[in-house]
């Protein structure tokens, strides 16, 4: 059986990959496509977030499942707000340590549910050896030890020494995670500039050697960081000189196996997103401000713990947001839900009214629908659905073959229910329509760039090259990833 990477680009844009590859400008991608399966449009998670899409590949399971819900939200359980660190602004308020302490340790350890498996705890349960490059989802047995560069120690108060990370045969995270091999680490990109070896140069350097040594896993996730930030700052159709860098990063792997057809018949290759972007309006009409719009009521900060009075959560994560409701459900709810109703540029509100029944409104109008799993309706999925109410709520219709077919928001109801049963507690979901953007306390804000997070399908989905494997489904998932990649070893779950 031939080794088998997974190259994650974070923030991979159809539209931009597409063009790259008729301008010649991607060869190492091109010549991928050209010798495997090339798939236009794969449907993400939502929120179309880092934490919660990169946590759906290597579980195959949606964020109702696999416990990770957002980039910020509330923890029911100790009653508090998690962000993994959003905004410079945030870190500081909250703590590097606690930003530091979730990200680095309670998002694999406690975060990501225990019952739900990862990718490299089935691979390596069956001798298949993984190895994970600067994905910060990485749970397996392997215990490492982490060690913090000054900086960032001495903004913890050097609370956090050599803490223990658990994951694959194979862990980098930049500078935090490395295995005695990388004696050229000092020639990596890394630093405070090079935010510490979490860049494309780093995953790449990584993977070559790696490659080089003759120690590269059965499986390898390598992980590209480096577009994101571009998309956020220049705009998701503006992207093409960072991806064709990616494409070096690649291209320059690949060398190392003596040329790109040797790679092939020794590996297998998968490239694809995370998620994609859209472009948000330069003007300020363009931030729905919800701490205006919810002055009103009492809600959590972040770096406060729940108290009786507090009364609702802001969690903003872009283009959507969860709106927590800690009290009074049966008032403070439908008060919410009053307020975001009147607001044109909230495309979708939705909420859990009783056991698997939802409903979803679209604001600005009295549009209104409700739905539930199970039922007459089939969708290209194969889940079964009943609704009543207006299917133009989510730009969907039923042909006369009692199939439902979404428009501009990819499995639609799947993903609503997955982002309002991600964990315990009463919640109202709002995403945004295109070119719009949240704005709360602790929100990064990208006027006239690049954001994501809605249900809608520019942020939701990414392409795929799959080469070296059997690929033949019509309509697929991130979350199909996870059982492509074990059948591709032999092994059913």
């Amino acid at each position: 059986m031939k080794k088998a990477i997974l190259f994650v680009i974070d923030s991979l844009h159809p539209t931009v990959l597409g063009r790259i590859l008729a301008e010649g400008n991607a060869p190492a991608l091109a010549f991928l496509a050209e010798h495997g399966t090339y798939i236009e449009e794969v449907v993400s998670t939502f929120p179309t977030m880092t934490p919660v899409a990169t946590s759906s590949m290597i579980t195959g399971a949606g964020p109702d499942r696999h416990g990770v819900p957002g980039f910020i939200w509330y923890n029911e359980t100790i009653r508090k707000i998690v962000d993994y660190g959003a905004t410079w602004q945030n870190v500081l308020k909250i703590g590097t340590e606690k930003v530091i302490r979730n990200l680095l340790l309670k998002l694999n350890n406690e975060h990501l549910a225990v019952e739900t498996p990862t990718l490299y705890e089935v691979l390596e349960a069956f001798g298949v050896s993984s190895g994970n490059i600067n994905l910060f989802m990485h749970r397996a047995s392997q215990p490492f030890k982490a060690k913090l560069p000054f900086s960032i120690a001495l903004a913890t108060g050097f609370q956090l020494r050599e803490p223990e990370v658990f994951g694959p045969s194979h862990l980098t995270l930049g500078q935090l995670v490395h295995l005695p091999f990388s004696e050229r680490l000092s020639a990596y990109p890394r630093g405070p500039f090079h935010r510490f070896g979490f860049n494309d140069v780093f995953s790449g350097a990584i993977a070559r050697q790696l490659v080089q040594e003759g120690v590269l896993p059965d499986f390898t996730v390598v992980y590209f960081p480096d577009n994101d930030k571009n998309s956020h700052h220049y705009g998701p159709l503006r992207t093409a000189p960072s991806l064709e860098l990616a494409d070096q990063q690649i291209a320059s792997i690949l060398n190392e196996f003596g040329s790109w057809e040797m790679a092939l018949e020794k590996t297998a290759i998968i490239v694809t997103g995370d998620h994609a972007q859209s472009t948000v309006g330069l003007g300020s009409e363009y931030l729905i401000n919800l701490d205006q719009a919810l002055k009103t009521f009492r809600r959590l900060r972040p770096m406060e713990e729940a108290e009786e009075h507090h009364e609702i959560v802001i969690c903003p994560n872009e283009r959507m947001t969860f709106i927590y409701v800690l009290q009074r459900r049966e008032v403070i709810l439908p008060q919410v839900v009053d307020i975001l109703s009147r607001d044109v540029r909230n495309a979708q509100i939705s909420w859990k009214i009783a056991e698997n029944k939802y409903t979803v409104l679209q604001g600005g109008t009295k549009s209104q629908l409700s739905f539930s799993r199970g039922g007459p309706i089939l969708d290209v999925y194969g889940q079964s659905w009943s609704y009543d109410g207006d299917l133009s709520v989510v730009d969907a219709k039923v042909t006369d073959r009692k199939m439902i077919e979404f428009g501009k928001y990819p499995d639609a109801f799947s993903r609503l229910i997955s982002a309002l049963e991600a964990r315990q507690g009463d919640r109202v979901v709002v995403s945004a329509l295109s070119g719009f953007e949240y704005y709360a306390e602790g929100a990064p804000t990208h006027p006239g760039g690049g954001s994501h997070g809605s249900l809608e399908k520019e942020d939701s989905t990414v392409p795929m090259i799959v080469t070296g494997m059997p690929f033949d489904l019509k309509h697929p998932r991130i979350v199909d990833l996870f059982p492509l990649i074990l059948r591709y070893f032999g092994i059913e779950k």
